[in-house]
């Protein structure tokens, strides 16, 4: 018989066709499975979730509450130290209050103990801390112009001037430094006012990650680079960019310890080299928590200056009989960081009432925290403050 050569040339197309199909579906099935030349790969990874508060990962959204909870915590020495389960805060502001002393404002978020104490009662500028995290806010008593300051900026809370029966008073310390609460009180009271109702988005720091290594490494292998090619030119541009280089590489200014005094308050932060802590002390003695036993530590040490002034009568204008103080947490100033020895000077400013205060070098750029805990000294003229 004849061979057909139209046939034979058709059934050759019908066989390549079929594979370069299959060859088509192969690699693509390899593409879907993880293979090379995947464009899906990288949106199919998981979205990496830290706390905004420490920097570090968490597992997923669901691992942190709707919300932190900040407690007033008194720290004078009429007994209000050691303080119960204040290791367990994620961050500690510790705030200038009248006669020179300071009261702590403790926020919790990615652990909870079951117990926190003493309780004190509210400053107005407390708040203003409230609003930054969005947090629920725990007190026992009210400063002037605080509950109404509470109550227009529609912080969620509790206070013990109200709520007497949720609270405790504990046989080992003396009144008024010996008010505390249960967290189980704590969540029930969030649950029954809907403070957990939707989950609240807070902005975090900027964090000392491994990405943030790796552009450092790279950024100053380029700067020697741009050195080794023009540190001897002239030329105007050259100069400026050689010497930016230079700022870059430069080390840093170390501190290994730091100290605030006055007549109600000293602390001091000591810098371990081996843990990459700071050890916090009072009056020299280890700063503890009295449940754990242990000497609280943090990995962040922020200074933040402020400027107080005595609160006066808003008719009369007489300075307020107890010294409580009138403290503007949105004006900006100095700032201060004491992180893995380093010291990084800079600013801070804050744009509203529920923005996040922004800590910035002297360069302009944001302050990197080191991942972990922060320790906040809000420092007026008040006090005395030095590094070594």
């Amino acid at each position: 018989m004849k061979e057909n050569k139209g046939t034979k040339r058709n059934l050759k197309f019908i066989f390549a066709a079929a594979f370069i199909m299959i060859l088509a579906m192969g690699t693509i099935a390899l593409t879907g499975c993880g293979g090379s030349g995947s464009t899906d790969q990288a949106a199919e990874e998981p979205e990496v979730i830290i706390n905004p508060l420490t920097g570090i990962e968490v597992e997923s959204e669901d691992a942190l509450p709707a919300r932190p909870v900040q407690v007033s915590i008194p720290n004078d020495t009429y007994g209000a130290v050691p303080q119960s389960n204040i290791s367990y805060a994620d961050i500690i502001y510790e705030f200038p209050v009248e006669g020179e002393l300071t009261r702590l404002q403790a926020i919790f978020y990615s652990q909870f103990p079951d117990k926190v104490g003493p309780l004190r009662s509210v400053r107005y500028y407390f708040v203003d801390t409230a609003t930054e995290y969005k947090a629920f806010h725990v007190g026992y008593g009210w400063g002037k112009h605080a509950r109404s300051y509470m109550k227009s900026n529609n912080v969620p809370h509790i206070n013990g001037m109200q709520e007497t029966e949720m609270f405790y008073r504990v046989s080992d310390k003396s009144a008024p430094n010996n008010a505390y609460i249960d967290w189980a009180t704590i969540e029930k009271a969030e649950q029954d006012q809907g403070a957990l109702d939707e989950k609240q988005k807070i902005k975090p720091w900027k964090f000392r990650d491994d990405k943030w290594k790796e552009e450092m490494k790279q950024a100053k292998a380029d700067a020697q680079a741009l050195i080794d090619e023009k540190g001897d030119s002239t030329d105007e541009e050259d100069v400026a960019a050689v010497e930016e280089a230079k700022a870059l590489l430069a080390e840093p200014e170390k501190a290994s310890e730091l100290s605030v005094k006055s007549l109600g308050c000293n602390s001091t932060c000591k810098y371990d080299e081996e843990s990459g802590k700071y050890l916090r002390f009072w009056y020299g003695e280890p700063f503890i928590d009295k449940e754990t036993g242990e000497q609280l530590q943090f990995d962040n040490i922020l200074v933040q200056k402020v400027h107080s002034d005595t609160m006066t009568d808003d008719e009369t204008g007489a300075p307020d009989p107890k010294g409580r103080l009138t403290i503007d947490m949105f004006a900006g100033g100095e700032a201060l960081l004491f992180t893995q020895g380093e010291v990084v000077k800079g600013t801070w400013a804050r744009d509203g009432v529920n923005s996040r205060t922004v800590f910035k070098d002297e360069n302009g750029k944001q302050f990197r925290f080191t991942p972990g805990k922060t320790w906040v000294y809000v420092l007026d003229q008040g006090k005395e403050f030095s590094y070594e």
